[in-house]
């Protein structure tokens, strides 16, 4: 192993970061990491103490969305600069949330730190090849520089919590369809409201959990609607008690680059995954076995779809055995490490 020691640094939460699943598996691999979250409100003084506790030989990983860390690891800690990004700070704020702030600033804002981190740090990850062509053209990038590691997730932290009580199967047959996920646009939780009143008549069991949903917004009376906010334990119970797991469900440009968290929960849960169609979701997973999909944004297409994979087992269980292959093969924790390990250390 490369004596190296690879230090994370975020602002962010313990967890919160999608490096945090390279910074754990990392350490399971045996690799010399360290992690340190950084007070944004004590910046010079944190970098001060950093400088005298790393060397500069050290690699530096800044987590997703710490960017602007970037310019002061490269003043107090070094070149050897890892810039995890995923995806922008701008692309999450502004081309998904549409959070353009005051005559633009938080957009130009957004922009800048983008720009100037993907300049400054010596290599980026992002999350899919589709994402790396749009980054490298936004940025004004080399594409030399950038390489694509998928998300993942920590698997570890996705133990079943046994003791957590599922919502109640309305009519006891096992016919439940889950979607979890902040409400957001690329969610598409309108889709699924006008979807759940479409089956109002079918014997099929939704559950909603949204943090963030709007009470206006309203779902057919088979419907369980819950807005708390789930720890991953909780989670874990839900993918395994549901017969569906629902995907994003919109037609939203973002869709075409990124492959959602809950894609690769499915894929380690082993629980068939209902998603709108778009190139991001299919740059990993294959429509038809490993995954189903609908027309983007189609209320009566995921209806549809969902009354003919309800009532069909054998698919079902086709899809769930081939969507836990694909993650096992291709985007399990263990294997993302280990690429990300040869990335940074090359």
């Amino acid at each position: 192993m490369n004596p190296k020691k690879i230090v994370f640094l975020t602002i962010g939460e313990v967890g919160y970061s999608r490096s945090w699943v390279y910074y754990n598996g990392a350490k399971k691999l045996g690799a010399n990491v360290e992690f340190k979250k950084v007070n944004s409100k004590k910046l010079i003084k944190q970098f001060l103490q950093l400088k005298l506790q790393f060397s500069k030989d050290n690699i530096f990983v800044v987590m997703s969305p710490s960017q602007y860390l970037v310019p002061f690891v490269r003043f107090f800690l070094g070149k050897n600069i890892v810039l995890d990004a995923g995806w922008s700070l701008f692309e999450g704020t502004v081309i998904s949330r549409k959070r353009y702030g005051i005559l633009g600033s938080t957009a130009i804002k957004s922009y800048l730190i983008d720009f100037i981190s993907s300049h400054i740090a010596k290599k980026i990850i992002l999350e899919s090849k589709l994402q790396k062509v749009f980054y490298t053209k936004l940025f004004l990038i080399k594409s030399k520089k950038c390489y694509v590691l998928y998300t993942g997730f920590d698997e570890e932290s996705f133990q079943i919590n046994t003791l957590y009580e599922t919502p109640p199967d309305v009519f006891h047959n096992s016919k439940i369809v889950l979607f979890r996920g902040r409400y957001n646009p690329e969610a598409g939780i309108e889709i699924l409201s006008r979807a759940t009143k479409i089956l109002s008549d079918e014997p099929i069991t939704f559950w909603v959990f949204c943090p963030g949903l709007p009470i206006d917004i309203e779902f057919s009376e088979n419907t369980f609607v819950s807005r708390e906010f789930l720890s991953k334990d909780k989670i874990s119970k839900l993918l395994k008690s549901c017969t569906i797991f629902l995907g994003q469900l919109s037609q939203h440009n973002r869709l075409n680059r990124t492959i959602p968290h809950k894609a690769y929960e499915a894929g380690f849960l082993a629980r068939p995954y209902l998603t709108a169609r778009n190139k991001g979701i299919q740059e990993l997973f294959t429509e038809g076995t490993e995954i189903e999909c609908f027309s983007a944004g189609s209320s009566s297409a995921l209806a549809n779809k969902i009354r003919n994979l309800i009532d069909d087992p054998e698919k079902l269980n086709e899809m769930s055995c081939s969507i836990e292959e694909k993650y096992r093969n291709i985007c399990n924790q263990k294997k993302l490490s280990e690429n990300f390990l040869r990335i940074i250390l090359v």
